[in-house]
C-alpha cells in the first residue's frame, strides 16, 4: 500500500501507453578490467559512467583511462552495429566531460584541463569524424560544461567564467547568452545555476537557487524552471517552488538535476514536508508523484538525475528496504525495481553478480532511456561462483515486445 503523502499533488493525464513495460535480460556492451574485458582493451577503467542513449539505440559513454595508457576516451556503439569501439582519445593532459547524444548519433563534450578549455566538440557516429563545433571565443568563459549539441546543429552549454559566474548559452555562429548569475532574469535573480537539461526543440529545464550571485546558503528559494523558445527568445514557466519562495508549497526542496522529455514531460526529484523524497512529474503545468521513499520497497530515492521519456516513464535509482541499491521504473501504473545489487547478470565471462558491498557500491552514474523505454547503466560485476571481480561493465535492458 502507497504512503499517504499528506499533500495534495495535481493529477497529470498520462498517455494510454504509459503501462509499465516488461524487460528482458540485460545485455552486456562492455566490460573494463586491468585484464582482458569486453569490447575494451585490457587495462581499461571506468569509474562512475554517465552512459547515454538516443532513439536509434547508440550507445555511448567515457573512460577514464584504457589500454594501459592515462589517457580519457570516449566509446560508442550505434544501434545498428554489433560491437561499439573506442572513438576518441583525449590528448594527454586533457580531461573530458561525460558525453551527451543526439538522435542523429552525434556525441558531444568538452575537452578540458585546469585552467584550459579546448572548447566543444561533437563525433559523428556515423562517420566516426571530430568537430570542433565551438572553439573558445571569449576569454572570459573558464568552463564549458553539461554540452549538447541538438540534432539541428545548435550548442548549448553552461559557462562558468574567470568570476566562477555560470551563464546558460546558445550557440548557433555566434554565442547569445540565456540566463546568468546575479542578474535579474525571468523574474528573479540566479545565485546558482545548476545543471540544464535540453529536448530537442531548445526548451530547457533546470533547478536555480534565488539571490544575489553567490548567495548559496540553504535558505535561500529554489525553484525549478522551464524555458520554452518563442522567437528569439524564451518564455519561462514556473514548475515549482519550495517553502523558502512559497509557504504554500508542498516542496522542502529538491535535488540538483531535472530532465525533459521531447513532448515537453518534465520529471525531478523533490523532498517533501515529512523530509521524505518523491520522484514528481510535471506535464501541462500539472504535477504528480510517481514514487515515493517507504513505498514500493524503497528506502532511499538516491541523489541521481531521474529520466523522463515521451511515454511518460521515469528511470531512477534508489535503495531498497534492505539498503541495497537498484534501478528503478516508476510511471502511472506503479513502479518496480527492474535490477539491484546482488542479482545475478549475464556478461561475457558467463553469470555474473553485480557487487553487494554495504562499503562500496554496486552501481555508479546516472541512468539514461530512450523514447523506447530502452535502459542503459554502469555497474561492477563479480563472478556468481567464485567471487572474483570482473571489472565494471554497462547494460542496455531493453522491453519485451
Amino acid at each position: 500500500m502507497k504512503k499517504t503523502l499528506g499533500l495534495l499533488l495535481l493529477a497529470v493525464s498520462l498517455p494510454a501507453f504509459a503501462a509499465l513495460p516488461s524487460y528482458s535480460a540485460p545485455e552486456i556492451l562492455a566490460r573494463a578490467n586491468i585484464g582482458a574485458g569486453f569490447n575494451l582493451p585490457e587495462m581499461s577503467f571506468i569509474s562512475n559512467t554517465c552512459p547515454v542513449i538516443n532513439n536509434r539505440g547508440d550507445v555511448s559513454f567515457k573512460l577514464m583511462a584504457f589500454g594501459g595508457e592515462n589517457n580519457q576516451g570516449l566509446w560508442l556503439k550505434l544501434g545498428s552495429e554489433e560491437n561499439g569501439k573506442i572513438v576518441y582519445t583525449a590528448p594527454d593532459m586533457r580531461l573530458l566531460t561525460e558525453p551527451s547524444l543526439n538522435d542523429k548519433g552525434q556525441v558531444a563534450f568538452n575537452q578540458y584541463d585546469e585552467g584550459i578549455t579546448d572548447g566543444i566538440f561533437t563525433i559523428d557516429g556515423d562517420t566516426n569524424n571530430v568537430q570542433q563545433v565551438l572553439k573558445p571565443v571569449s576569454d572570459d568563459i573558464a568552463y564549458y560544461t553539461y554540452p549538447q549539441v541538438l540534432t539541428n546543429g545548435k550548442v548549448y552549454f553552461r559557462a562558468t567564467n574567470q568570476d566562477s559566474v555560470r551563464s546558460y548559452y546558445q550557440y548557433d555562429g555566434s554565442l547569445k547568452q540565456i540566463i546568468s548569475e546575479g542578474v535579474s532574469s525571468y523574474g528573479q535573480k540566479s545565485s546558482y545555476l545548476f545543471k540544464p537539461y535540453l529536448n530537442d526543440s531548445g526548451a530547457m529545464t533546470f533547478k536555480r537557487r534565488i539571490g544575489e550571485a553567490g548567495e548559496w546558503d540553504e535558505r535561500n528559494p529554489d525553484e525549478i524552471l522551464l524555458l520554452k523558445p518563442k522567437g528569439n527568445s524564451y518564455e519561462s514557466v514556473v514548475i515549482a517552488k519550495d517553502k523558502d519562495g512559497d509557504h504554500d508549497s508542498k516542496f522542502l526542496g529538491f535535488t540538483n538535476s531535472t530532465s525533459l522529455s521531447k513532448s515537453g514531460l518534465i520529471a525531478f526529484t523533490a523532498i517533501l514536508e515529512d523530509t521524505s523524497k518523491a520522484i514528481i512529474l510535471s506535464q501541462d503545468g500539472k504535477l504528480k508523484n510517481l514514487a515515493i521513499e517507504k513505498a514500493d520497497n524503497i528506502s532511499e530515492i538516491e541523489l541521481f538525475a531521474p529520466k523522463v521519456n515521451d511515454q511518460g516513464l521515469v528511470v531512477f535509482r534508489a535503495k531498497d528496504m534492505e539498503g541495497k541499491r537498484g534501478i528503478y521504473i516508476t510511471g502511472a501504473e506503479g513502479t518496480k525495481k527492474l535490477i539491484g545489487e546482488g542479482d545475478e547478470i549475464m556478461t561475457d565471462l558467463g553469470l555474473a553478480k553485480i557487487l553487494s558491498n554495504p562499503n562500496f557500491p554496486g552501481f555508479g552514474g546516472d541512468v539514461d532511456m530512450n523514447d523506447h523505454g530502452e535502459i542503459v547503466f554502469y555497474c561492477l560485476v563479480m563472478g556468481a561462483k567464485n567471487n572474483e571481480e570482473w571489472g565494471s561493465a554497462v547494460f542496455k535492458i531493453t522491453p519485451q515486445k
